[in-house]
Formats: structure tokens, sequence, C-alpha cells
């Protein structure tokens, strides 16, 4: 094999098409990804990102600061791809590092505080950035549901309207129904009226263009106008929305972040927990509690309600 300079985006190309002879389309989508949002994060951090320079430094970044928002099974995801993709050209760097994973490196406070929610649902966002927020942050979507949420599955007619969600795992996922949130029809009329303007718009360009159906669309003007879908696990659909406004607002968080979020506030609303982990998609309340998290807070919460429940009891 040829071992000439490449751009890393050929090198990553070049190991799908190697490594994965035979395999389904979307394992080999899944790792192309996964190295794809590993490149841009070493660019942005000024790293060569060619994986005959990925080094310990770079590895060391990405563990500690491009990963260190998400939970431990996609660190180990995202790390395993990249480990693979490096010995492929004879880097031993990540082997060499012997990186080993804690049982659990979840952030501890990797939800929304009071303060940020109200800011984030405060400030001024583009229609895009509102009702992919909206989705997330006050229906507890999945980012890979966003992207794959239909126009077909809206049901916003009549006095119970809801949506069909497609939710993780291969194809279509599990589907479940989430009811509208008591903001969403306002939400949704006005992110309706930016996706009409912007398929209108491509059509005079290009009458022949097909709509792929998704509820939420990309669209860009260079040299001509264009549209599609947004693509699972690329991180497109995050460096339009979540990326700008975390610069804006200045503080950090990612799309499990306004889920976990929804999720704590319907548990300090005193929603039963069973409620809340069909609303997340959980299979057990288990994974639903695990999910949530049980603080300091919660705990002096729970306290007090015992507090008062005796004292009810003794007068």
């Amino acid at each position: 094999m040829s071992r000439n300079v490449r751009t890393p985006d050929s090198c990553i190309r070049e190991f799908i098409r190697a490594e994965f002879v035979g395999s389904k389309e979307y394992t080999r989508q899944k790792c192309e990804w996964s190295l794809q949002r590993t490149r841009r994060l070493l660019e942005a951090a000024g790293f060569d990102a060619s994986p005959y320079k990925i080094d310990d430094k770079a590895i060391e970044y990405l563990l500690y600061e491009g990963w260190k928002d998400h939970e431990v099974s996609y660190r180990k995801s995202e790390f395993s791809y990249l480990k693979r993709y490096l010995l492929f050209y004879r880097n031993d760097t990540p082997k060499r590092m012997k990186i080993v994973f804690p049982q659990d490196m979840r952030v501890n406070a990797d939800w929304l505080e009071d303060d940020q929610y109200d800011a984030l649902m405060a400030t001024s966002k583009t229609p895009l950035e509102d009702i992919v927020i909206h989705l997330e942050l006050c229906m507890g979507l999945r980012n890979v549901e966003v992207c794959r949420l239909m126009l077909n599955d809206i049901h916003d007619t009549g006095t119970k309207p809801y949506i069909n969600v497609r939710g993780k795992g291969r194809g279509d996922g599990k589907y479940r129904t989430v009811r509208f949130h008591y903001m969403t029809k306002d939400v949704l009329a006005r992110w309706m009226a930016e996706r009409r303007s912007i398929v209108e718009t491509v059509r005079t360009y290009n009458p022949h263009w097909v709509d792929p159906g998704t509820l939420i669309l990309w669209c860009h003007y260079k040299n001509k106008p264009q549209a599609g879908a947004y693509g699972e696990h690329t991180g497109a659909l995050d460096e339009m929305v979540i990326e700008p406004l975390r610069d804006r607002l200045g503080f950090h968080f990612a799309n499990h972040t306004l889920r976990r979020t929804f999720g704590r506030r319907l548990f300090h609303a005193e929603v039963p927990v069973e409620t809340i982990s069909k609303f997340l998609g959980h299979e057990s309340t288990t994974e639903t509690l695990k999910y949530i998290g049980v603080n300091l807070d919660d705990m002096d919460a729970g306290m007090a309600k015992l507090a008062q429940y005796d004292r009810k009891r003794a007068l």
C-alpha cells in the first residue's frame, strides 16, 4: 500500500474502502462519520489530523476536551474507531498509551441549571435553532431522532396533537409517540414557514429538486441554493444549532444535556418516573433514574417531603 502524503479526508476514505469490504453500509457509515467528527475536532483545535501525525497530545485532547461532555459509551466508541484507523496506518500511539476508561466518566451535573434553561429559552433563535432546541429540550428527542423526523410523523390536528418518534437503533429504530408541548404549535408553525421558503427558493433554481420529506432541512446558497436532509451522526446539525448557541450564551451544553434536562424537569414537576420513561423511550425505569440522575439537592427535597409527611401524621 502506498504511503504517500494524503489529506486526512482521503486517508479516511481509503481506510473505509480497505477495511469494510463486504460490511453493511450502515456499519461503514458509522465508522466514517466517527472519524470525520474526530478529524474536525482535531483540526479546529489546531492539531494535524493526518493519521501519521496524530500523537499522544492529540489523543489526550480528544479524551479530556473534545469528548469530555459525552457519556463513556460514546467515548469508547469514538476511541475504538480512531485506534483501528491509526493502526491501519501503522501509528500505534493509542495502543502504546494503554487508555483505560473508568466505569463511569459521565459529567455529574450534565443538565442545565434553572438559570441556564431560562437563558436558552429566552434567547433569540433562528427558526432552525428554535425547532431543534424545542424538540430536544421540551420534548426529549435525541439528536438522531430529530434528524429522522418526517413530515408525516407530525400529527398537529385535533385536540391531542402528537409526533411519532423513530427511536435510536438501526433502520427506523423503535417507535414511540410524544404529545405536543404547550409551545410546540407556535415553534412548529415558525419552522414550517421557514421550510416552505427553503423549498420554494431551491425549486426556483432547480425545478427537479426532490424534497426528502424530513421535517428538518439544511440549506446553503453557495453559487446556487441547495437543500437536503441532515445525515444522522454526522455532527452537521450540531454545527448549525448547538455550537452557535453555546458561543452566544457562554456556557456549554450538548444534545444529551438538553434531553436529560427535559427528563429532570419532568421529575421535579413530580411526573411519575414510569411516564418519564415513556417520554424518553427507555425500556425500564431503572434506566430512566440513572439517566436523569439524583443529586444532593434532590435528596434534600426528598428529606423535606418526608419531614412534611411526618408532621401531617403527627396532627
